[in-house]
């Protein structure tokens, strides 16, 4: 009985730890989106409202896209509503202490 009752607190704790780590919460406003599309490289760049910060383990969502025929020649900028999931404190800590261990191989590889 002592063991099935171990088994059950084990299994009831990594539940809370995977809700923990699972756990987001969301954030939503309008946003500045830069959209640079050349030969050579195509980069976005995002102005977000006062408020928003990005961090480690968060998702950002650009809800709409610019209505473009083609190409575009240089930067376009347009505004769209944004959805910003911040990460629980868990995944965030996660990611960035896996990234350190990431980047010190890239960095330490002969």
């Amino acid at each position: 009985m002592r063991k099935l009752l171990s088994v059950a607190l084990v299994a009831f704790a990594g539940w809370l730890l995977w809700r923990w780590y699972e756990r987001e919460t969301l954030a939503e406003g309008e946003a500045t989106v830069h959209l640079q599309s050349e030969h050579e490289h195509f980069h976005l760049h995002v102005d977000l409202p006062p408020g928003m910060e990005i961090q480690p383990g968060d998702t950002l969502e650009i809800l709409s896209m610019p209505n473009i025929n083609g190409q575009t020649h240089g930067e376009i900028s347009y505004q769209s509503p944004i959805k910003l999931y911040k990460a629980s404190w868990l995944r965030r800590t996660l990611i960035k202490k896996s990234s350190l261990v990431e980047v010190n191989e890239l960095v330490e590889h002969p």
